[in-house]
């Protein structure tokens, strides 16, 4: 009888530490993200001659460099391969296995690709894109005609972990979406806006948290936010209506209040349109949620060159909880 009554707490220890494991290892973990949206102007074959910061060979190296930081990258412009290619490279470099890309694909029709591409430490497990169906023509706009890219948006679906890549789980998966929108002609954006919504509908789901990034070319500074009629509004409201199951929060002013943020003059955020944004969005009920800790307006500035484009990026930390 001594000898159960000395066993009996050892064993009770022992079981207790097994249980206590076991809820440990089931435990989900949030995971925190360094998120970058980034015009970086790598214009294609003879309109590089319009690429307002120069030496792009070696802006591409040094923007590689210095995002090598962050761990979802949505890029426009990056129409150029072999810049592009360097730029990706220094990722790859620096990300090992934890490397993941998604570029915009070559169109079909006599155009150059939409510039658009995705770089993500976490495991991409879909892709797809979609090219805009309404945009300038050089008839129109010559040479300045957006419509000789064919821009557009990208889309893909990261997965939390390698584990979760492997697993049919919305819990442990995120929407990304990544576009560039009209710079020319106002009544075309427009109606980019709504085929912007119209894949948002399609790739969103109600249970998964999501992402938006890009250059809206839709300037959000407090009075086109605070103004019923502003083309800003038009743009939120349609983002809305494509969202299945929630809405969008843009984490500027989220997090900023009625700070400028400007993004077209890289020595300040107070001068300049806000024309980049970072987009989140959560599942109205249920879900895993992104919550938003941080945002910056980063000018890349550089002393080669001033700048090593001529947009500012924009960068959020983002706390990825898990489905509760």
């Amino acid at each position: 009888q001594a000898h159960r009554v000395q066993q009996l707490p050892v064993c009770c220890l022992i079981a207790w530490v097994v249980c206590f494991s076991a809820v440990r290892g089931d435990e989900p973990e949030s995971t925190r993200l360094r998120v970058m949206t980034y015009n970086a102007q790598f214009l294609p074959s003879l309109a590089a001659a319009f690429n307002e910061r120069k030496e792009p060979a070696y802006r591409a190296e040094q923007i590689g460099r210095r995002v090598a930081d962050f761990d979802l990258i949505g890029f426009n412009e990056v129409f150029e391969r072999n810049h592009r290619r360097t730029l990706l490279a220094q990722l790859q470099s620096a990300w090992g296995e934890n490397y993941h890309v998604y570029e915009h694909p070559e169109p079909e029709e006599n155009r150059v690709n939409g510039g658009l591409t995705i770089v993500s430490r976490l495991p991409i497990v879909a892709t797809d894109f979609v090219t805009f169906e309404n945009y300038s023509k050089p008839e129109d706009y010559g040479f300045r005609a957006d419509g000789f890219a064919a821009k557009g948006v990208l889309y893909v679906q990261l997965a939390r972990n390698s584990d979760a890549a492997e697993e049919d789980a919305s819990a442990d998966r995120l929407d990304v979406f990544v576009t560039h929108l009209e710079a020319r002609a106002d009544d075309m954006r427009e109606l980019q806006y709504a085929e912007l919504a119209g894949f948002l509908k399609q790739h969103t789901a109600a249970d998964r948290p999501a992402i938006l990034l890009g250059d809206m070319n839709t300037d959000g500074r407090p009075p086109a936010r605070s103004a019923a009629d502003s083309a800003y509004r038009r743009m939120l409201a349609h983002y809305d209506a494509g969202r299945a199951g929630g809405t969008w929060t843009d984490v500027w002013p989220a997090l900023r209040g009625d700070a400028l943020g400007g993004t077209q003059r890289q020595e300040t955020t107070e001068r300049g349109k806000r024309i980049d944004y970072v987009f989140i969005s959560n599942p109205t009920a249920g879900g895993s949620r992104l919550k938003p800790l941080q945002v910056e307006v980063d000018g890349m500035l550089d002393d080669r060159v001033v700048a090593l484009s001529d947009h500012s990026a924009v960068w959020a930390e983002l706390e990825w909880l898990p489905a509760e």
